[in-house]
This record gives C-alpha cells, sequence and structure tokens, in this order.
C-alpha cells in the first residue's frame, strides 16, 4: 500500500479514521476526551482540590473582596513581578463577566483541556495527523498537580505541551520571525509559572539537540545559531528573574529525600482522585508502551528521543522542595508520560486501533467518574461546614486543626484550607491563605503577618494534640511547633474560632481554652476564649 509521509521525521501514516468505532476521525475522540475528563469539574461546587478553597479566596480577594472593610484590615495587594500569575491575571477577570465560581471552573477546565489538546497537537506537529496514541496521554491531565489544585502550574505545564507543539510545527518558518514570537510566549510563559517555564526550555533545547545529532551538524555553525535562538527565547524572562523578581520568604530552602519520594513520584503521573494513584490503568499505559515499542505496534519519532530522555531523568532527580515550594518532584511525571504517548504512532490495523481506541475511551470515562464521586463526597461536607461557619461573625479570625488520632488513616489534605471559607462567607482571616512574599500578591497586613504561615513549610494545618503546648507558648520537645507552627503560639491570645477536623470519628480532648459551639458530622467548630497568657504586662 502506498503510504503518506508527513510531519518533522517522515513517519508513515496509516490513514486518518478508525473503523472499529464507526469511521470515527481520532481527533475527534480526543476533543471528546477532553469533555469527559472536564465533566466532573461543573458536577459540584467545590472539586476536592486541597487548595482550591486558598485559592479562590485570593481570587475573591483580587476580584474586589479587598474593598471590604473588614478584609482590608487583614489583607492587602501587591502587584509585583512574580512569576505564578496564571490564574490570579485570569479568574478575577473571567470572574467581572461569569461570577467568580465559574470562572475559577473554566480556568481548572482550560488546564485539563490543554493537557489533552496539547499532547495532541504534539502528535499533530511530528506526524501530520493526530492518532490514538493521543487518547493515551489524554489520562496524565489527571496527575497529582491537577488534584492538589496546584492551579498555576497545571495549567501553564498543559500551556507547555501546546508551545511545545508549536515550536514543531513552525520550523519552516523564517528563523527570526519564529523566534520573536517564541520569545513573547515563552515570556507570558515564565509570568504564568516559573518552574513550567524551565519545562518549556528543556523540551525545546533538547528537541533542537537532537535535530543537530541526526543531521550530524554538532560542530557545524548550526550550532551557535541554534544557541543564539535559545539565548534569545529566555533573555526577557532572565531579566525579569533577576531583576523584577521579589525576593522568596524562603527561596533558598532544598531537600531531594529521594527513598522517601519515590513513590510519590509514580504515583504523581496519574491519580483517580486526590491520594488514590491509579497503580491499574498506569501500569496498562507503561505496558503498552514498552510493548508496543518492542513488538513495533507503534513507531517513536526519532526527534524526540533526548526529549523523553531529558524528561525522565529530570523526574526522577528533581528535588522534593526548591525556590520556596513543594512538591517539585511531583510535577514531572505526568510531562513524561503525555510527551512519551505523544512522540508515537499506532502502526497497527484500523480494527485494532479502533479496539484501543473505545478501551481508552471506557478508562477515561471510569476515571471521571472515580473523581467526580469523591469530589462530590466531599463537596456535601464543604456545604455543611460553610452552613455552620454562617452563625460565626463577620471579620472571624478561623484556624484550622487536625484530629489525628480521630481521622485515622483518612486523607486530611482535602480540609488543609477550610477556614478560608471564612474569608468568602464571613469577610475573615485564615493563617494557610497564599500570602508568602515573593510568590503571591495577596499580601498580609503587617499587624497580621505575625500569625500567619511565612513560607510554605508553614502550609499545613497542627494536630489538636499540639494545642495545649502552643496555647502554654512552649516547644515541649515537638520540633513541628518551632519549624511549622511559630505563628501559632498563643493562638488563643488571636484567633476567635478553630475548626477541628475529625472526619467522623471519636473526638480527642481539646484544651480548656477552646469552648465547643457545633458539632458537624466531620468537624467541630469551637470558641476560643483568652486566658491569662493574654493579659499585657
Amino acid at each position: 500500500m502506498k503510504g503518506e509521509f508527513a510531519g518533522v521525521g517522515g513517519v508513515r501514516r496509516a490513514g486518518g479514521r478508525l473503523m472499529g468505532i464507526g469511521r470515527i476521525r481520532p481527533a475527534l475522540l480526543v476533543v471528546l476526551a477532553a469533555l469527559v475528563l472536564t465533566a466532573p469539574i461543573w458536577a459540584v461546587d467545590f472539586p476536592a482540590m486541597p487548595d482550591l478553597p486558598a485559592h479562590i479566596a485570593c481570587f475573591y480577594l483580587l476580584a474586589g473582596g479587598i474593598k471590604d472593610p473588614h478584609l482590608a484590615q487583614f489583607y492587602r495587594i501587591d502587584w509585583q513581578f512574580v512569576p505564578n500569575l496564571a490564574s490570579e491575571i485570569t479568574v478575577p477577570f473571567l470572574a467581572r463577566a461569569i461570577g467568580l465560581i465559574a470562572a475559577a471552573k473554566v480556568f481548572i477546565s482550560a488546564a485539563v483541556a490543554l493537557w489533552v489538546l496539547g499532547a495532541a497537537a504534539i502528535q499533530r506537529a511530528l506526524f501530520g495527523r493526530v492518532g490514538i496514541a493521543a487518547l493515551m496521554a489524554a489520562f496524565f491531565a489527571y496527575n497529582a498537580n491537577f488534584f492538589w489544585g496546584f492551579l498555576n502550574y497545571d495549567f501553564t505545564a498543559g500551556l507547555d505541551l501546546l508551545v511545545f507543539a508549536g515550536w514543531i510545527a513552525t520550523a519552516t518558518w523564517p528563523r527570526w520571525r519564529r523566534v520573536a514570537a517564541f520569545t513573547a510566549i515563552v515570556t507570558v510563559v515564565y509570568f504564568c509559572h516559573l518552574f513550567a517555564e524551565a519545562v518549556l526550555l528543556l523540551m525545546i533545547g533538547c528537541f533542537e539537540l537532537d535535530v543537530l545529532i541526526r543531521d550530524k551538524a554538532l560542530f557545524s555553525r548550526r550550532v551557535f545559531a541554534r544557541a543564539v535562538d535559545m539565548a534569545s527565547l529566555v533573555l526577557p524572562s532572565a531579566f525579569a528573574f533577576f531583576f523584577l523578581k521579589p525576593k522568596a520568604a524562603d527561596g533558598g530552602h532544598l531537600e531531594f529525600n529521594f527513598l522517601s519520594t519515590w513513590d510519590d513520584r509514580l504515583e504523581a503521573a496519574f491519580q483517580l482522585h486526590y491520594d488514590a494513584p491509579g497503580y491499574i490503568i498506569l501500569g496498562l499505559l507503561a505496558l503498552l508502551w514498552f510493548v508496543g515499542l518492542w513488538r513495533g505496534w507503534f513507531r517513536f519519532h526519532p526527534a524526540m528521543r533526548l526529549v523523553v530522555l531529558a524528561l525522565l531523568a529530570a523526574a526522577v532527580f528533581m528535588p522534593e522542595w526548591a525556590l520556596g515550594g513543594w512538591g517539585v518532584d511531583l510535577r514531572l511525571p505526568a510531562i513524561l508520560g503525555a510527551v512519551a504517548f505523544a512522540s508515537v504512532e499506532f502502526q497497527l490495523s484500523p480494527r485494532w486501533q479502533g479496539a484501543l481506541a473505545a478501551a481508552a475511551l471506557i478508562a477515561l470515562g471510569f476515571s471521571a467518574a472515580a473523581a467526580g464521586g469523591n469530589w462530590a463526597y466531599y463537596d456535601r461536607q464543604y456545604a455543611e461546614f460553610r452552613a455552620a461557619l454562617a452563625k460565626s461573625p463577620r471579620g472571624v479570625k478561623l484556624m484550622t486543626v487536625l484530629d489525628g488520632d480521630a481521622m485515622g488513616l483518612a486523607s486530611d489534605q482535602p480540609y488543609w484550607h477550610i477556614a478560608e471559607f471564612a474569608i468568602l462567607d464571613r469577610s475573615g482571616f485564615s493563617p494557610l491563605l497564599f500570602t508568602t512574599a515573593g510568590q503571591h500578591v495577596v499580601r498580609d497586613q503587617p499587624a497580621y503577618q505575625a500569625i500567619a504561615a511565612a513560607t510554605a513549610q508553614q502550609g499545613s494545618p497542627p494536630d489538636v494534640g499540639e494545642l495545649g503546648d502552643l496555647a502554654a507558648n512552649q516547644v515541649d520537645g515537638d520540633k513541628d511547633i518551632p519549624e511549622e507552627f511559630p505563628y501559632l503560639m498563643l493562638f488563643q491570645c488571636h484567633f476567635d474560632e478553630v475548626v477541628v477536623i475529625r472526619s467522623g470519628g471519636r473526638p480527642s480532648p481539646a484544651p480548656d481554652v477552646l469552648k465547643l459551639r457545633h458539632r458537624g458530622s466531620f468537624f467541630d467548630l469551637y470558641d476560643v476564649r483568652p486566658d491569662d497568657a493574654c493579659a499585657k504586662p
């Protein structure tokens, strides 16, 4: 059969439709996959992403909530050249037209769509068409960054895939026109998220290096030209990073922790919902990729060898903490998976490709249903808490506490930022709102900085068993207190209410400074009573 050749490497095309699923073009199936994966976002009020309540509260302030006198006494807006602004600029702008929650859901949905369609675009740029391998790449849109609610990185990482596809597709453009266009794009990516820009530059750089290696041009003038191109791409953002970026509160914290995070790195590639890795689907995808390569079921595009190897090395050796942020080790496994499948084209018969496409769509639907069911569970709990919060006074200062003994093995992270609902509903204050210097544009007012988390390392709530020591202003051998909770010392002198999360378990004893006001199905809401330690000398 006479074949067609298209794309960067001239890989043989095997037909554009799938006999097994009614002659439907794979590109349409990819769009369907994106719609399926975004559906759960719209089925609940608040998707149970641990960081999402804090993000929504920040968007509320940026969209005009800061004009509320109660909120203005706690927070201020400090616009700076922070390389972490994707959602902070987009969501408040959209909120003017469609409302805050809808705008946030549009942004989150766009992130999912970018992951799915961006991987398909890479395949289109490489092979001249979209194949069913793009459906396999779609699974990685449900990664740990998405389910944690790392909104800016997740969105920009999806944008990386689309921009990288554009870089491949414009290989025949006039050189300076291409470099000028992508210099502007890379600069926008930098302000969306710094680490995502680094990932994009890694992919572009490795792709161009691979071209030079395959053309045996490593010692030609083309090397200098490519180096100039790469320097041009990064120059504006490098200037912004070194001369405009504000100093971070904890920019020097660096930890690798390879032995204790290897499983987190693996699980980060694909999850069914927060803290629920999809090992079966992930294992099947890995098996399909390696067996497919070995058996010749698909062809790997030669221009992507260095890109995939570099992403693999970075995913393995990335630190857990860097540049003041946690979870850096979670950021690349999904990118690796999406790019690995975007770099191949199946060579099987249309019937087999149709069967694989149908199986992938069914599995994607199952994944979306799992996420939606989990989010519905937490959505009911969030609604119950907000109903109880309605009786709190406006301007309430609320802190979250975890009852680890009562919760047992249940995940506590979806509750970490539950106190931020007080900002939305009662114009209140939470010490865990995203106000870190150098990383966010919402900042605490000076009078409240001493009772708010100052770094990412201080970004989790204390356990109820630590409240006694915190109230007594003593460490008592608990290393977590000076490292993670110094701002909560003598908390009874600064906060009005405490919400203790027990997830339905038997509540642990609370210190005397707390008076129970409301007992919910998964939480207890306490009034805080100042004691003699709060008396001024």
